[in-house]
């Protein structure tokens, strides 16, 4: 029997709306992109509530890499933690809702983080007008604009960690879904497995939506799914170990004196101070331990410019003073014109790091982006 709910109205009476299915799966794909959040991320993540950017609809996935694609993913969304969302819709009437879909977001899941790479999804998304807007909006970072890079960085980080959400979206979950939601959510302790029933009310001049997370385990309401704290200078030394601290310490007094710090959950931005843009330039970051796994290896202490704004005196600048980590020795080159130091290895030479960075927060204050 079709549910009921009764909206009152300006002249006091009650207008009845009516439990009304879609009419096509797409009908609710297009919803859910209009409106992420209708997955309700408050259902998903009670007490820290999830916000979502949409990467794209229909995002293609291949079963190795460089093979045509093989799949198409309904929604990819990501959340303000960085995490991967792999949103699948069915229709409540589909009876692929039961069983068929389990196995097709399987199968995403398993090959999604093999093929897709941070760089082309990064890309989709910035193709929008106002993915600065949504990005800010995502992370409600009070500063002129969000650190997208490090952002991304975690995206990357995350996938390659196979750090994922899947979420089952229809306007009916059945009883055999939800218990096989719950029983993967139980066995995956690195992918949480949710369902999102939305149901629809229709009556003569209202549409109403009611989301209903389907899955959640009692675990994730004590741990709050993974999330992480926000580094402070405090919480980044109880984790690095002894012999680190004082190279990360040598290195923070210098941004404390001369530059800026950006804190994030997995690193601090150490940026070169600048009179054109409020939030200066990155040069280095400091990660937490165990905080960057994507790439090739952990990244411990990176420096470089990957900043692409900067043009004229002050790209030639950060170009030759970036270029000079390649002839040192210890660091290895990571991505888009950045150097990745272990901690051993910045131990050994802080002095020289120290200078460097030294050199680049006094001397970039000075120089003008102008092309």
């Amino acid at each position: 029997m079709a549910e009921r709910i009764y909206v009152r109205n300006a002249t006091g009476g009650l207008e009845p709306l009516m439990e009304e299915r879609f009419n096509t799966e797409d009908d609710l794909q297009a919803l859910l992109a209009k409106y992420p959040e209708l997955l309700d991320g408050e259902q998903v993540r009670p007490g820290d509530p999830r916000r979502w950017i949409l990467i794209t609809r229909e995002q293609g996935i291949a079963d190795a890499a460089d093979a045509p694609v093989r799949w198409s993913l309904d929604h990819l969304v990501i959340d303000q933690d960085a995490t991967p969302t792999l949103v699948e819709v069915k229709r409540g009437a589909n009876t692929e809702v039961r069983r068929t879909v389990v196995g097709q977001m399987l199968d995403y899941a398993a090959h999604a983080p093999k093929v897709w790479t941070v760089d082309d999804l990064r890309r989709t998304f910035e193709a929008r007008d106002d993915h600065e807007e949504r990005l800010a909006d995502l992370l409600q970072d009070s500063d002129e604009e969000p650190d997208a890079d490090e952002f991304w960085d975690r995206v990357a980080t995350n996938l390659v960690a196979k750090r994922l959400r899947l979420l089952f979206v229809a306007d009916a979950i059945p009883d055999e879904l939800a218990a096989v939601v719950k029983f993967l959510n139980e066995q995956m302790p690195t992918i949480e497995v949710l369902a999102v029933e939305i149901k629809q009310f229709r009556g003569e001049t209202l549409q109403t939506l009611v989301p209903r997370v389907i899955g959640r385990l009692e675990k994730q309401d004590a741990s709050g799914g993974g999330a992480r704290r926000k580094l402070t200078r405090e919480l980044l030394f109880e984790e690095l170990e002894g012999h680190v601290h004082g190279a990360a310490a040598r290195l923070l007094d210098l941004a404390d004196e001369y530059g800026l710090l950006t804190w994030q959950s997995a690193s601090v931005t150490i940026r070169a101070k600048s009179a054109e843009r409020k939030r200066g330039y990155p040069v280095a970051l400091i990660y937490r331990p165990g905080a960057s796994a994507g790439w090739a290896e952990e990244w411990h202490f990176v420096f470089g410019s990957y900043d692409d704004g900067p043009t004229g005196e002050l790209r030639a600048f950060l170009d030759k003073w970036t270029n000079q980590f390649a002839s040192d020795g210890f660091p290895k080159q990571a991505k888009s014109g950045r150097w990745n130091v272990t901690y051993d290895d910045a131990v050994a030479n802080i002095d020289l790091l120290a200078d460097r960075l030294r050199t680049a927060l006094t001397e970039i204050p000075k120089l003008s982006n102008d092309g």
